[in-house]
């Protein structure tokens, strides 16, 4: 836990934008040189061209097979995965600039955070910083695990590839059998690394997200300035270092999470505000919460065609690996390398759908915290209790709850809910249709 930067929640989102702006799926900085902006053009063509003939290999061994289900499935596993890790990346491509607005909008605001002397917002960002390693990382091993399955775990007879296909010259001579499994571990390789980054960067948006509706949430509870003071920053990173670094507890119990200020989520507000009134903090909070819907819109807007495709190929890969495991119990090379496959989908979306539900569930949390403000005992600048405008400001209150009692989620495309009921009913279908397709098997 030594040597914590200031920015550890840009930590992880910093290596995913090196990936995407190398690997061609990003332009590179207007800085770069235009010989390099060059490459990343050529590259990005390139590796289009690449994946579309890779799933025409992948297509055309799956037609010429269509009544082998053990062979169709095979393919089809390959074939939906890559599906996915396109259009996942033709969409980050395609809003790119959509998703750049997004990274301002979503992690400015943890910038302040993490400059605060309040022990429990350290906390909240500490723990989503390991949190968000640990699945990086994760990912990272997992991923590498399955490649070398693939690749390595197989027959080495001529003419037998990792990946089943069918290419318009012959495999089992060389060099074209070393150029196909060459080929084929590029392609495997590639996807890989670049899903892992899309994947990490669009959970990090849920989030940090969820962050600062927990930041929100509390500072609804903390408004009253009679009770609560405001949080005071850092003004120095090598301190702010220093105050993250002393939150080193292994077991992190609810009252170290528990923010005892209220919270600035912007450098504005730390100074520019008249006075310390309820009605000013109130008002910070109210606008904060229409900024944070307005971050939620476009991030379904931008990403909720991507969640669709993620839980449709999931439901299909989670099934067909399914079968393919069930086929392979006896060939422990090919149970390796489905299993492996099987957990990184189910991995995946279980974190899609668990940080999602978080989010929910803290949202929710919103109106019975404006409800308890302190908006009773609200007091003006002379520290006069203001019961003759008590009816007034709890009029302002309520209509300011108006909006919170409309859910906060992530939604694809106003579907789907990502919480763990929707990744109850994915398991379940895709269970369903393995039954389906095993009984359907066993009959032949």
């Amino acid at each position: 836990m030594e040597n914590i930067p200031i920015d550890i929640h840009r930590k992880i989102l910093n290596i995913n934008i090196t990936i995407l702006r190398y690997s061609g799926v990003w332009p590179l900085l207007p800085t770069a040189k235009i010989g390099w902006k060059v490459f990343n053009f050529v590259y990005r063509i390139f590796n289009l061209t690449v994946f579309i003939f890779y799933l025409i290999t992948l297509g055309a061994d799956a037609v010429t097979n269509y009544k082998d289900l053990t062979i169709f499935g095979n393919d089809g596993c390959y074939f939906f995965g890559t599906c996915m890790f396109l259009f996942k990346g033709c969409k980050f491509w395609a809003s790119y600039h959509k998703i750049i607005k997004l990274i301002v909008d979503v992690y400015d605001p943890i910038d302040v955070l993490v400059r605060s002397a309040d022990p429990g917002i350290l906390m909240h960002i500490k723990k989503s910083y390991y949190q968000e390693s640990i699945a990086f990382w994760g990912f990272c091993i997992l991923c590498s695990f399955f490649h070398f399955s693939v690749i390595f775990l197989i027959p080495r007879e001529k003419g037998i590839l990792p990946i089943r296909a069918i290419y318009p010259f012959d495999i089992t001579i060389s060099p074209n059998y070393e150029l196909a499994i060459l080929y084929q571990a590029y392609c495997l390789a590639y996807a890989l690394s670049v899903t892992i980054a899309l994947d990490i960067t669009t959970i990090g948006f849920i989030r940090w997200s969820t962050l600062q509706i927990a930041a929100l949430t509390s500072n609804y509870k903390n408004s009253n300035p009679s009770v609560t003071k405001r949080a005071s920053l850092v003004t120095s990173a090598s301190d702010a270092r220093k105050i993250i670094e002393k939150l080193n507890k292994i077991k992190i119990t609810d009252d170290d999470v528990e923010i005892e200020t209220f919270l600035p989520l912007n450098y504005y507000e730390t100074k520019c505000f008249i006075g310390d009134l309820f009605l000013s903090r109130f008002t910070t909070c109210v606008k904060n919460h229409q900024r944070l819907m307005k971050v939620i819109r476009d991030v379904n807007a931008v990403l909720s065609s991507l969640m669709l495709v993620q839980f449709a190929t999931s439901t299909c890969i989670i099934c067909l690996n399914g079968y393919q495991m069930i086929l392979s119990t006896n060939n422990s090379a090919d149970f390796t390398k489905f299993t492996a496959y099987w957990v990184i989908c189910f991995a995946e979306l279980f974190f899609w759908c668990w940080y999602g539900n978080e989010f929910s569930y803290i949202a929710d949390t919103l109106t019975h915290n404006q409800w308890i403000s302190g908006w009773e005992d609200a007091y003006d600048n002379n520290y006069y209790s203001l019961n003759s405008n008590n009816h007034k400001i709890s009029n302002y209150v309520t209509i300011s709850m108006i909006p919170t009692m409309h859910r906060l989620q992530f939604k694809s495309v106003g579907i789907f809910v990502l919480s763990m009921p929707t990744f109850l009913s994915i398991v379940k279908s895709s269970y369903s249709l393995l039954i389906i397709l095993n009984t359907f098997t066993s009959d032949k």
